[in-house]
Order: C-alpha cells, then sequence, then structure tokens
C-alpha cells in the first residue's frame, strides 16, 4: 500500500511539474460605438506551453471557435527555427542564425537577408543590408528614433506628461490624471482617449474622435 501510496504522488508530482510550463491568458471585451449605434464583443483564450528551448502557443476564438495565431519555435545553439501553422494544416516555416561577432550582432534568415546590428556610443544601430536603416538614442532625457526611410520621432516626459512628435506631424501626449491614463493624439483629427482599470480588473476606455465626433466605450477583461 505504501509503495502504492508513494508511486502514485510521484505521479501527481510528475504531472504537475509537466503542467508548470503551460498557460492559459484570455481577454473579452465589450464596445458600444455611439455612431451607429452598435454593440459588438471578443473573447479569446491564448493557451501556450514550453519545454526546454522549444515554445508552442495557440489561440482561441471563443464566439467563432476559429483557431488563429498557432505557432512552434526552437533553437539549436545560433539557429532559430519557428513556423506559423494554419487551420489547413499547412506551415509556413523561418529558419535563421544569429551570431556576435565582437559587438556586432549578425541576423541572418533562410531567404539570405541579413541584418546588422551594434551599440556605439549609446547609440543602437540596425541596417538591413540592402534596405533601410535605423539608429536609436537617448539624448539630453528625449528619445530620439530615426530611420533611413525618412521617418522619425522624439519624445520626452515633462511633469508626467510624455510628448511625442513625429515626422508626419502628428502630436501625442499621454499622462496619468485622477486614477486615469489619458492619451490625446493629435494627426489630423484630435483623438482623445481615457482609460481606467476597475477595481473588478476589467478595464474602461472611453475614446473620442473629433472627426465625426464620435465616442466609443470598451468594457475588457484580460487573464
Amino acid at each position: 500500500m505504501k509503495k502504492l501510496i508513494a508511486l502514485t504522488a510521484a505521479s501527481v508530482m510528475a504531472s504537475s511539474a509537466a503542467m508548470a510550463a503551460v498557460s492559459l491568458s484570455g481577454e473579452a471585451s465589450l464596445t458600444y460605438a455611439e455612431v451607429g449605434n452598435g454593440t459588438t464583443g471578443t473573447a479569446s483564450i491564448t493557451i501556450s506551453g514550453s519545454n526546454g528551448g522549444t515554445s508552442a502557443s495557440a489561440t482561441l476564438d471563443l464566439l467563432t471557435g476559429d483557431t488563429s495565431d498557432v505557432s512552434v519555435s526552437t533553437s539549436i545553439g545560433p539557429v532559430a527555427i519557428s513556423a506559423d501553422i494554419a487551420s489547413s494544416g499547412a506551415a509556413t516555416a523561418t529558419l535563421s542564425l544569429d551570431v556576435l561577432a565582437g559587438d556586432v550582432s549578425i541576423a541572418l534568415d533562410q531567404n539570405g537577408n541579413a541584418t546588422v546590428t551594434t551599440t556605439v556610443a549609446g547609440v543602437s544601430i540596425s541596417h538591413a543590408l540592402g534596405g533601410a536603416t535605423t539608429a536609436s538614442a537617448t539624448l539630453a532625457g528625449m528619445d530620439v528614433n530615426v530611420s533611413s526611410g525618412g521617418t522619425w520621432d522624439v519624445s520626452t516626459t515633462l511633469n508626467g506628461v510624455t510628448l511625442t512628435v513625429d515626422s508626419t506631424g502628428g502630436v501625442t501626449a499621454a499622462m496619468g490624471l485622477a486614477g486615469n491614463t489619458v492619451t490625446i493624439t493629435n494627426a489630423g483629427s484630435t483623438v482623445v482617449t481615457v482609460s481606467r482599470d476597475l477595481t473588478s480588473g476589467a478595464n474602461l476606455t472611453a475614446t473620442y474622435n473629433t472627426t465625426g465626433n464620435a465616442l466609443t466605450l470598451t468594457a475588457s477583461v484580460s487573464f
């Protein structure tokens, strides 16, 4: 009897250890749009797990029963392999190699695309051979991002307000106000978003867009 109890306990412990690498997460939301006076809802759950250097995940839509974002990834030394699996069972695999040569990281994928990244004097630089070059740095308290494609953005925080300006002329201000997160964006039209986490564990977000004077209310929960 003692041997049976010991064997059962060992089996339970082994099962618990196997399940420790599996996690469940999900989200659900209900949105009311003043324009059209319509209400829509979403609900999904994501299952993910790992074993050593291999991981897999999938998302299930609880309203339609459809499965999406099914992926598997693993690594063998500097070689990484990932695959996205469609509902039909067809898979798209990606093979990449990432090596460090001194202070320079070189990444190469199965299509021959190479990306070189490094950090010099606090400036992070990334260059895709035959493609774009990007650089980012923090200068005098400002976060600066620049791309060879002609785009850039600068952000800084003053008195609890984070201001961002980008190359399109868009200006964004984000701040905490009386327990709310307030974001104001001006890029052609002005959008004001007020978000608050409730004690129930849910989040309530109100968005107002000056284009069409549109108000949208969303209640959501993540777990």
